[in-house]
């Protein structure tokens, strides 16, 4: 696959270039760009499959680029020496990031995903919930919809829209208001990581829900949640006093 690097720091680039062709053969650095302007126009003319992009530059952000550039057709990795400007947009649009100093093994599995979800994976369409994740963050509005890697390619899922999600090994099974239940290729903590904490609650190794659709709290020797759809969940031990917290109990 052909690469194209996006940073201002010319070490940083450096380093990268060398990451990849030590751990990475299977991947080309068809063009190192130091410059915003130089990465709108190389990233038109040579048509890369993977392009590592950070986000804060110089006049232009990460963001900013990607918008000049029309057909996107390629994977976007970004790439931050910060863990909080723009981290959320890009997990909820199932895009990668990996901060600086880029680990080699992070790196790898970044690459991992995008080999694995290449046949299916509609890199525009991630894109395009991209830029609407951003212009939510500039206004302060919460995100709606949140993209998910599943087997029949990216699911965008309002966030109203789930009920309850359940740990599968390193699956997740996510449970629908409208009883429809969609297997996605993530782990119940990478979910955790990414759902806002106001609005979703860990009570179980296995489950997290949505505290609107939370019907009743039942106390016993073993603690039970209802959801609305009457299913009865296990409240762990250590997350009882949290829940009973968020409650109001």
């Amino acid at each position: 696959m052909r690469v194209i690097i996006v940073d201002d720091e010319i070490t940083s680039s450096q380093v990268l270039e060398e990451l990849i062709k030590h751990y990475l053969p299977q991947l080309e650095v068809i063009a190192i760009c130091n410059k915003p302007s130089d990465a709108v126009s190389k990233i038109s003319v040579l048509k890369p499959d993977i392009v590592f992009m950070d986000i804060e530059l110089p006049g232009m952000s990460g963001f900013d680029i990607l918008e000049k550039i029309p057909n996107i057709n390629f994977e976007v990795i970004f790439t931050t020496a910060h863990t909080k400007y723009g981290i959320k947009a890009i997990q909820f649009s199932a895009i990668d990031y990996l901060l600086k100093p880029i680990n080699v093994e992070e790196l790898k599995i970044a690459i991992q995903r995008v080999e694995e979800h290449r046949a299916f994976s509609n890199p525009l369409e991630k894109i395009k919930n991209l830029f609407e994740n951003v212009q939510l963050m500039k206004q302060n509005h919460p995100f709606n919809r949140v993209a998910f890697p599943t087997s029949d390619g990216l699911k965008f899922i309002h966030l109203d829209h789930i009920l309850r999600c359940m740990a599968s090994n390193n699956y997740t099974y996510i449970f629908l208001t409208n009883n429809d239940k969609i297997l996605i290729s993530k782990s119940l903590k990478d979910i955790e990581n990414i759902l806002p904490e106001s609005g979703f609650c860990r009570i179980h190794n296995s489950h997290l829900v949505n505290l609107k659709y939370i019907s009743k709290f039942i106390k016993g020797d073993v603690n039970t949640l209802v959801m609305n759809d009457n299913t009865e969940l296990e409240v762990s031990r250590r997350k009882k006093e949290e829940l009973v917290k968020i409650l109001n109990l």
